[in-house]
């Protein structure tokens, strides 16, 4: 089955180097798992490693997330998925997104991952996405400062959309054309923030901008927020609209507006959501906060709901 885990839950200790790749893959095994997404932490001295362990058979990579392996000198207050944009206004950023999103599917390629998981930029917003986020920490959905701001962020984010869209669309137009080549499929990933590319809407006007040769990837955290906070009606619209260009998800849940934690602990009910089908790809995206142990319970649940595990017991 094509249920893996994403790299990122090993991210701080990646970094850090304090973690190999040996080690990462026992931990994969210990999980119950062979299959693994790679995320934009992954050293490229690393690659002719797990290249060596997918061609043994021991891993199978179902995608990777751009940018992978991860970019060289990333600047401080950026991470190695966000460090440079596909529609930044500086050309010679977007130039760089560019170059490391080719590279990443050559990756794919090379480790016969035919997925890449892509975030799509932003758009200049007053407030920004993340401004938006913290009014709603702070004083709540309902509130009256929340709803004024956040009229002020759809306003914006229309007035400057075109704009944003014709660069994306700009390195789009070279990104799918050689992911074409390589015979690599692409996905669109649902976000986090209100001023990212894309929102409900936008995901098929990518798609149907591409001829259907670009997909989207169903990240179950990202959507519940953008449900809570009032800019999409939750996951069965996504289902409903664009199940055909479904290409993977990402599961994990959410409490109040944070997500990453493991799918089984959190108000997310995904026993409602998630079903099996042979050529879609479930990526458990957990961040280290929660403990080995309960990811390993988290593995157990999700091959519950995929019919892979006959029962599963819940643990508290």
């Amino acid at each position: 089955m094509n249920i893996g885990i994403s790299t990122i839950y090993f991210s701080r200790d990646i970094i850090a180097k304090k973690i190999s790749w040996q080690e990462i893959k026992n931990k994969i095994f210990e999980l119950g798992l062979n299959c693994v997404e790679l995320n934009a932490d992954i050293p490229i001295d690393w690659m002719s490693e797990i290249k060596e362990s997918v061609e043994k058979k021991e891993i199978r990579v179902l995608s990777l997330h751009n940018f992978c392996p991860s970019v060289e000198n990333i600047p401080k207050g950026k991470y190695g998925f966000n460090v440079y944009s596909l529609n930044s206004p500086d050309e010679s950023e977007r130039k760089l997104a560019l170059k490391y999103t080719l590279r990443t599917i050559d990756y794919a390629e090379l480790l016969c991952a035919n997925r890449v998981v892509l975030h799509s930029g932003e758009i200049l917003t007053e407030p920004s996405g993340y401004e938006l986020y913290k009014i709603a920490l702070k004083f709540g959905v309902d509130s009256e400062v929340f709803q004024r701001y956040k009229n002020s962020l759809i306003a914006t984010r229309n007035l400057n959309k075109n704009k944003y869209f014709d660069l994306l669309y700009s390195s789009l137009d070279e990104i799918v054309k050689y992911a074409q080549i390589k015979k690599v499929k692409l996905a669109i990933e649902t976000r986090f923030f209100p001023d990212e590319i894309p929102n409900f809407e936008e995901i098929g006007e990518i798609i149907k901008h591409y001829d259907e040769k670009i997909f989207y990837w169903h990240d179950f955290g990202h959507v519940e927020i953008e449900k809570r906070l009032g800019f999409c009606c939750g996951h069965m619209e996504y289902f409903r609209k664009y199940k055909k260009y479904l290409l993977g998800y990402h599961i994990h849940n959410v409490k109040g507006l944070e997500d990453h934690f493991v799918p089984n602990n959190g108000e997310i009910n995904l026993e409602e959501l998630i079903e099996y089908s042979e050529d879609k790809v479930y990526i458990l995206e957990i961040h280290s906060k929660e403990n080995f142990d309960k990811l390993k319970e988290a593995v157990k649940f999700v091959k519950f709901l995929l019919k892979e595990e006959i029962k599963y017991e819940r643990i508290s």
